[in-house]
């Protein structure tokens, strides 16, 4: 598993902040992800019926 460690100084607190980053979530294709996500959330909202009258 690869980290990437960063650390820099705060100049709120005046402390060094270390974050530790994994480079495996970096490979995520977002791209391919967001539109299976539309289309299940689309088929979902067509299920709704939606017949509510607001006075």
């Amino acid at each position: 598993m690869k980290q990437k460690v960063v650390k820099y100084t705060s100049e709120l607190f005046n402390q060094e902040v270390t974050l530790t980053v994994d480079e495996n979530l970096n490979k995520l294709k977002v791209r391919v992800l967001a539109p299976k996500k539309l289309e299940a959330a689309n088929k979902a909202l067509k299920k709704i019926n939606n017949n509510s009258q607001f006075a």
